[in-house]
C-alpha cells in the first residue's frame, strides 16, 4: 500500500474535524497529526494505536477507518484491514469497493468482484427486452422509469406510503436483488409491513434481474447503487 493512500484520506478526514469538535472530540486534531507523523516515520505500530483511539471515539467516520485500514495493511494485518474496509462498506461508502476487490476478494468466504472486474455486467429484462442495469455508473433510467411506474400504479402505496427513502440495491449471483431496510415507509406502525412488502414485491417482480458473470459463471458484486423512493 502506497503512503499516498493514507495521506489522501488523512486530508479528507480533516474535513470532518470541525463537525466532531462540536461533539467534544477536542483532541482529534492532535491525534490525527500524531498518527500522520508516526506513519510518515514508518512507525506503523504506533500509527495503528493512534488511529484505533480515533476510530474508537468516532466509529462512524469513514475517513478515519480508511486510515486505520491503511496502517493495518502496512503491518501485514490484511484480515483486520478487511474488517475495517467492510465496516466502511456497511456505511454505504462505495469508494471502498476497489480496496475490497483488491485486498479482500474472499472476505468471510464471500467470493465477490467489483463491477469493473467482471466480464459481463448485471442486466435486467423489461417487457421482453434486455438492458444493462448500470449506465454511466448509475442505475439505468429505463429501470428507474419502470420501477417508478409500478410504484405510481400501486393502490397500497398511494393510500398508505409516506415520505422518502434511499435504498442501496445490488444483484447477487442468484439473479436476485438485495437491498437494505426501508426506513419509515408509512405514517403508521400498522401500515409498515404492508407498505414494505409492496415495495419489495414491486422491486422483485417488475423486471427480471440477470447477475454479473465472470468466466461464464454468475458472481456476486461488492457494488451497490442508490435508488430514491418518494411516496406521499
Amino acid at each position: 500500500m502506497k503512503q499516498s493512500f493514507l495521506l489522501l484520506f488523512f486530508f479528507l478526514s480533516q474535513i470532518g474535524i470541525s463537525q466532531t469538535t462540536k461533539t467534544n472530540y477536542t483532541n482529534l486534531n492532535k491525534l490525527l497529526a500524531e498518527g500522520e507523523k508516526a506513519y510518515s516515520e514508518n512507525n506503523f505500530a504506533l500509527a495503528k494505536e493512534i488511529y484505533t483511539k480515533v476510530t474508537d471515539s468516532v466509529s462512524w467516520n469513514h475517513e478515519y477507518l480508511y486510515n486505520l485500514a491503511a496502517v493495518e495493511l502496512k503491518l501485514g494485518e490484511t484480515d483486520n484491514a478487511c474488517e475495517h474496509f467492510y465496516k466502511i462498506y456497511s456505511l454505504n461508502d462505495m469508494r471502498v469497493v476497489k480496496y475490497l476487490a483488491e485486498y479482500c476478494p474472499n472476505y468471510r468466504g464471500e467470493n465477490k468482484y467489483s463491477i469493473e472486474e467482471v466480464e459481463e455486467k448485471p442486466k435486467f429484462i423489461y417487457k421482453d427486452k434486455e438492458y444493462p442495469l448500470i449506465k454511466n455508473n448509475n442505475l439505468n433510467p429505463v429501470y428507474l422509469s419502470a420501477i417508478n411506474k409500478a410504484f405510481n400504479k400501486s393502490k397500497i402505496l398511494k393510500e398508505k406510503a409516506r415520505g422518502r427513502n434511499v435504498l442501496s440495491i445490488s444483484i447477487n449471483k442468484h439473479n436476485e436483488f438485495n437491498t437494505g431496510n426501508i426506513f419509515k415507509p408509512a405514517s403508521s406502525k400498522e401500515d409498515y409491513d404492508l407498505v414494505t412488502t409492496e415495495i419489495m414485491s414491486i422491486l422483485k417482480n417488475t423486471v427480471t434481474y440477470i447477475a454479473a458473470k465472470q468466466n461464464g459463471h454468475n458472481v456476486d458484486l461488492w457494488n451497490k447503487w442508490d435508488f430514491l423512493i418518494s411516496v406521499f
